[in-house]
């Protein structure tokens, strides 16, 4: 008999093989252990960056984890984090270069309804419009001219107020008394600095960081179907379309779409195809219970 009647044995897999695992010092979400060693590349929300390597125990190994990640052959990256059954998704290769920069792991959809976090959104629109108001208020007495009560009441459409006559109320103009100093707004500059405020709060940080400062605190994310960041181009969308989802039908139109679409979307979402889902369940794809 020939030893090519024998079949070649199959290549062992590694005891403990490299992957990304939950951060041993608890700095991080993920750390990357290259199979002997932990090494300077941690993770946290799908980005990539270094740390300091630290000498560590070996993470422990899924019984039932896959051995390979697709893109890489059989280098043994796509094991689940130890506990949770499911591979870290979106972190490419340490080391690997260009081909595994839009690498991931596929990660299942979770069981449940990710975007049923209606509350804690609600939560974080409370938040957000309460800086708005700051920060209008801010920019209002900033661009304003003040005016004397007397010099401002010989204005045409400005009066007392039926309710408070301490105040100056105008027909054609936004003002607010202070004393016996009335502040006017510039109407057009002023305009202007709220919406340029909104672009920047709204749009701009929403598509670099995944969410506004309310969503950060009530621990909320802006996603992708395939739970990825929406990045700017989506964002510019949500935020334009918030005006008929907000103000313009006084919040009214944003409630309802949330409350009754699938996914919990509203207009702004259905436009850029975006969900908003709590932290924990991003970098996996959208689970929706149909409606």
């Amino acid at each position: 008999m020939t030893t090519s009647d024998h079949p070649a044995p199959e290549d062992p897999v590694p005891e403990n093989p490299a992957r990304w695992a939950p951060d041993p010092l608890g700095r991080h979400q993920y750390r990357y252990w290259d199979g002997t060693q932990w090494t300077e590349h941690v993770s946290d929300d799908g980005r990539i960056t270094t740390d300091a390597p630290i000498a560590n125990p070996a993470p422990a190994i899924e019984d039932d984890a896959p051995t390979t990640a697709a893109g890489f052959g059989a280098t043994h990256l796509g094991a689940p984090v130890p506990g949770s059954g499911a591979a870290h998704l979106g972190a490419p290769v340490p080391g690997s270069g260009a081909a595994a920069s839009s690498a991931t792991w596929t990660q299942p959809a979770a069981n449940y309804d990710v975007t049923a976090v209606l509350g804690r959104r609600y939560g974080a629109f409370l938040i957000d419009a309460a800086v708005s108001l700051i920060v209008f208020g801010v920019l209002f007495f900033a661009t304003a001219t003040t005016h004397t009560r007397a010099e401002m009441l010989r204005e045409p459409g400005c009066h007392l107020s039926a309710n408070d006559s301490a105040q100056v109320e105008c027909n054609n103009r936004a003002v607010v008394t202070v004393n016996d100093t009335v502040y006017e707004a510039e109407g057009g500059m002023y305009l202007l600095l709220c919406v340029l405020f909104t672009l920047l709060y709204f749009a701009l940080m929403e598509g670099l960081t995944g969410a506004t400062a309310g969503k950060h605190i009530t621990g909320l994310r802006v996603v992708t179907p395939e739970g990825t960041g929406i990045g700017l181009p989506r964002a510019l969308v949500r935020w334009a379309v918030f005006a008929v989802d907000g103000p313009l039908t006084l919040f009214i139109c944003g409630i309802i779409t949330s409350s009754v679409s699938a996914g919990h979307r509203r207009l702004g979402d259905m436009a850029a195809n975006s969900y908003v889902i709590a932290k924990g369940d991003a970098s996996r794809p959208v689970s929706v219970r149909p409606r």
